[in-house]
C-alpha cells in the first residue's frame, strides 16, 4: 500500500483513540461497534495501524464495557441479531459482551475485565489471512489449516506483542483461550486451575459465539440448542461454576431471539427472562403473517401468547425496522 493510500485508508478509520458517542442508544451503539472492528480488521490486514493497535482496541474495549453497563440487553439483542457483519466481527463482539457481563457477575475488577475485553476483541487476529476462506470453504480443515488453527493463540498473542500490547494479562488471555478443564485444548493442553479464571470464562463464551453466529457455509445454532451442547461437555471441556454463570447470564430465550406464539403471531424477546418471570416478548407478525407497524406487548403466561417454537432471522428480515425500535426508542 502506498502512502497516499494509506494516508486514504486511515481518514476513514472512524474509531482511533477517541470512545464511541455514548448519547444513541447502545443497539446504535452495537452496529458502530462492529463497523469499527471490522475496519480495524481491514486495517491489520493492510499492516496499516501497528503503532496504534494497542490504543484502539482498549478504547473499543472500554466503549463496549460501557456499552454492557447502559443496556446489556440491547447490545446481546443487537449481536444476536446482526447478518450483515462478517463472521469473525460478531463472532469477537458477541463472545466480549457475554463475557463482560459474566465477568461483573463473578465480580472480576475493573482492570481485569478490561484485559479480558481486549482479549476478546483480538483472540483470533492470527487467523484474519485466512478466515474468509475458513467462512466459505464446506469441507473440514487439511493439515495445514488445522496447523493454523491450533497455533493461533500463540501467534496472536506474538503479533499482539510485536504491535505494542505490553499487557501480560490481555496476552495470557489470549494464549489461554482454547485450553480446556480436561486438558484436551491448546496450546498448551493446560488442565483445571491452571487455566486463568478469565480464560476459562472466555473459552465458554469463545464456543457459544462460534456456534450461535452464522457463516456463509453453515447457518448458526439457535442460542438454546447452543447453551444445551455447552452444558453437555461441562463435565470435561468447562468450568461447571461459570458455565452455570453464562449460562445464567443469557438465559435460554436471549434478546433478539425470535419466537413463534401458540396464537400463529411471530415475536421477539427483549430482554433476558428474571427468575420466576414469563419471557418479556413483543409481536413482529400478526397472526397473517404481515409484519406490524408497532410491536405490541404479550403476555407469555396467557395460552395464546405461548412460545410454540422458535425461528431464524432469516425468517423474518421483513420485521428487522420494527425490531430495532423495541431497542432504541424511549
Amino acid at each position: 500500500m502506498d502512502d497516499n493510500a494509506a494516508s486514504r485508508v486511515e481518514s476513514e478509520y472512524v474509531f482511533r483513540t477517541k470512545p464511541l458517542p455514548m448519547v444513541q442508544p447502545v443497539f446504535g451503539r452495537a452496529e458502530a461497534l462492529a463497523q469499527t472492528l471490522k475496519r480495524l480488521h481491514a486495517h491489520m490486514l493492510a499492516q496499516s495501524l501497528q503503532a496504534e493497535l494497542r490504543t484502539i482496541v482498549r478504547s473499543l474495549a472500554h466503549a463496549l464495557i460501557q456499552a454492557c453497563a447502559d443496556d446489556s440487553d440491547a447490545l446481546l439483542a443487537a449481536f444476536h441479531l446482526d447478518r450483515q457483519s462478517p463472521y469473525l466481527v460478531i463472532h469477537q463482539l458477541l463472545g466480549c459482551a457475554l463475557t463482560e457481563i459474566a465477568a461483573r457477575e463473578m465480580g472480576l475488577d475493573e482492570a481485569t475485565r478490561l484485559s479480558l475485553a481486549c482479549a476478546c476483541l483480538t483472540r483470533d487476529i492470527a487467523l484474519l489471512p485466512w478466515q474468509a476462506q475458513f467462512d466459505m470453504q464446506t469441507h473440514g480443515l487439511d493439515p495445514q489449516q488445522n496447523a493454523l488453527v491450533r497455533a493461533h493463540p500463540l501467534r496472536s498473542a506474538e503479533i499482539l506483542a510485536e504491535q505494542g500490547v505490553d499487557d501480560p494479562l490481555w496476552l495470557e488471555f489470549v494464549r489461554q483461550h482454547h485450553e480446556r478443564i480436561d486438558g484436551s485444548g491448546y496450546p498448551y493442553a493446560l488442565q483445571g486451575d491452571a487455566i486463568l479464571p478469565g480464560a476459562r470464562l472466555l473459552a465458554i463464551a469463545d464456543s457459544y459465539a462460534a456456534m450461535v453466529t452464522p457463516r456463509p457455509n453453515r447457518t448458526g445454532k439457535f442460542p438454546k440448542d447452543a447453551l444445551k451442547m455447552l452444558y453437555q461437555q461441562r463435565a470435561n471441556l468447562y468450568d461447571e461454576e461459570l458455565l452455570r454463570i453464562s449460562v445464567s447470564t443469557l438465559t435460554a430465550l436471549p434478546p433478539g431471539t425470535i419466537v413463534r406464539l401458540a396464537n400463529g403471531e411471530l415475536a421477539v424477546v427483549r430482554t433476558r427472562q428474571k427468575k420466576g418471570a414469563q419471557p418479556d416478548i413483543w409481536t413482529l407478525y400478526d397472526r397473517n403473517g404481515m409484519p406490524v407497524m408497532k410491536p405490541q406487548h404479550r403476555d407469555a403466561g396467557n395460552p395464546e401468547y405461548a412460545i410454540t417454537g422458535v425461528l431464524r432471522v432469516e425468517e423474518c428480515r421483513s420485521a428487522i425496522l420494527v425490531m430495532k425500535r423495541l431497542w432504541t426508542q424511549p
